[in-house]
């Protein structure tokens, strides 16, 4: 492959000189010639050459600026020869250190010494070019092994703290139990045993979230997408909410009748019921939760929304990020582990989607997220019938 080289000089018989002893040097090459710097430096920037060949003096630019244009990544990162018709050892010892690879005198530039020249910037801007996409793969590498050990800390940070309490208030309610049970004490049994059945569940809870977020995180649930009925999979979620939100006296609602995805029904089904039970938590009595699958385009909008207490936008901005997990509890004292949304955003993120949280405190919070649309069986086979 042909050397690519700039040419950038206002003198044409010095341009014509370089040019025949390019010729003579046997090097195979490609010139491009430009007569000032701004015209050099837009050939710069328009694409990549092995090497640039700089006159020191232009009358258009200041050399050192033009050079520092040429070195920067809008100039094109070049590789930069300094030619003069002087020949002042301090004036290439500035050059050299403001960033040229070398200095050659136009009287003393020769085909070999100017062939040698040339294929060692050559060398160089590839070596750093190597250099350069190393050092991006290092920095990218670097980048998943700090997420991996937040990963590794919030596993850790679940399991010694979230994940111990339910488990501590199951020994010390057994006990209490089996006192009561001796004591024949009916109102204690049924109060200690009731809340067992509540610590089982949210410690049952906890561990089908962390194992199913677990999962993602080692890539081992398998993504096949196809057609979703939005519709059934929203009245499935609010039938399985419909007793914390009567419990609490709040209005669940669904909008999505007639709406079809491509997605995972299983992880959608996750999603909705994560978000819905979160908005469950956070909705103060006589408020509503609504589940709605809105046109866009080719696409429908999915959205999850709650009069309920809202956040902040700094709160907004910590909510997916490993090393500031907070937990907050629901109106009526509810807790969680904080894994809930963490684990909807990777199955939004599995399925080739972003989730968006808009929320506004006192008022309430919509996530949502969108997905390609697809038509229902039952209009594919109305429109066959219709051709």
């Amino acid at each position: 492959m042909p050397t690519r080289i700039l040419l950038i000089d206002d003198d044409q018989v010095d341009r014509a000189a370089v040019r025949r002893a390019l010729g003579k040097s046997g090097l195979a090459h490609e010139l491009t010639e430009a007569p000032d710097g701004s015209s050099g430096l837009r050939l710069a920037q328009g694409q990549a050459f092995d090497c640039v060949l700089l006159d020191y003096r232009l009358p258009d630019v200041d050399t050192f600026a033009l050079l520092a244009s040429l070195l920067s990544p809008e100039g094109g990162n070049q590789a930069v020869l300094m030619l003069t018709g002087e020949d002042d050892p301090d004036v290439a010892f500035r050059l050299m250190r403001a960033g040229a690879l070398d200095y050659l005198a136009k009287g003393e530039a020769t085909p070999s010494s100017l062939a040698r020249a040339i294929r060692y910037a050559k060398a160089r801007r590839e070596f750093l070019a190597e250099l350069s996409t190393a050092r991006r793969e290092a920095e990218a590498k670097s980048q998943e092994l700090d997420l991996l050990n937040k990963q590794k800390s919030l596993l850790f940070s679940i399991i010694a703290h979230d994940l111990r309490n339910p488990f501590q208030a199951l020994l010390g309610l057994s006990e209490v139990l089996s006192q009561a049970v001796a004591e024949r004490d009916h109102a204690t049994v049924e109060r200690r045993a009731q809340g067992i059945q509540e610590a089982a569940s949210q410690a049952y809870g906890l561990m089908e979230g962390l194992f199913a977020w677990a999962s993602l995180q080692m890539d081992t649930v398998a993504v096949t997408l196809g057609d979703v009925d939005l519709g059934a999979v929203a009245d499935e979620v609010l039938k399985g909410a419909s007793e914390n939100a009567s419990d609490k006296g709040l209005i669940l609602r669904a909008k999505c009748a007639g709406r079809h995805v491509r997605g995972h029904r299983d992880m959608l089904a996750a999603v909705m019921r994560n978000l819905v039970s979160n908005a469950v938590k956070f909705t103060l009595p006589g408020g509503t939760i609504s589940i709605a699958a809105e046109p866009r385009g080719e696409s429908v909008e999915i959205t999850v929304s709650d009069t309920g207490v809202g956040m902040t936008t700094h709160k907004v901005a910590d909510l997916f990020r490993l090393d500031r997990r907070t937990t907050t509890n629901g109106t009526a004292g509810e807790r969680g582990s904080g894994l809930g949304l963490l684990l909807c955003r990777d199955l939004v993120e599995r399925q080739g989607s972003t989730l968006t949280v808009e929320s506004v405190p006192g008022r309430g919070t919509k996530f949502g997220f969108i997905l390609p649309a697809t038509v229902a069986v039952g209009e594919k086979q109305l429109a066959l019938l219709e051709t």
